[in-house]
């Protein structure tokens, strides 16, 4: 039997407060970008920042949504998905981190969440 695993870990910081949503059956979701750091492997270029879309759900969602605010630092484990969405007859590709583990590393109340 073949094993496969889609696991991301990322720390960094949160570009925007997050975008609380609750679906129609009441489930909450939580919307945030995340800031990561990096330079060109190689070179000695200027750091890069890497933009990446995270996506909480329910639990997680409410601490999010109780904690987490623009500029904090913070740890996620979650699973990598891929999407597109079409504008203007353009197919656009997404990709999307849904957080699994929430870690606040900025400090005053340091919570971690799993599920």
């Amino acid at each position: 039997m073949s094993r496969s695993v889609n696991k991301i870990i990322l720390v960094g910081n949160v570009g925007r407060d997050p975008d609380i949503h609750t679906t129609k059956n009441g489930t909450k979701v939580a919307h945030l970008s995340l800031a990561t750091n990096r330079r060109p492997s190689g070179e000695d270029g200027e750091q890069r920042t890497d933009w990446h879309r995270l996506t909480l759900w329910n639990r997680l969602a409410e601490v999010t949504e109780e904690c987490v605010q623009k500029g904090d630092r913070i740890f996620v484990e979650g699973r990598l998905e891929y999407d597109s969405y079409e504008r203007e007859g353009v197919r656009i590709p997404t990709a999307d981190v849904t957080v699994r583990e929430l870690v606040l590393l900025t400090p005053r109340d340091v919570h971690a969440v799993e599920v």
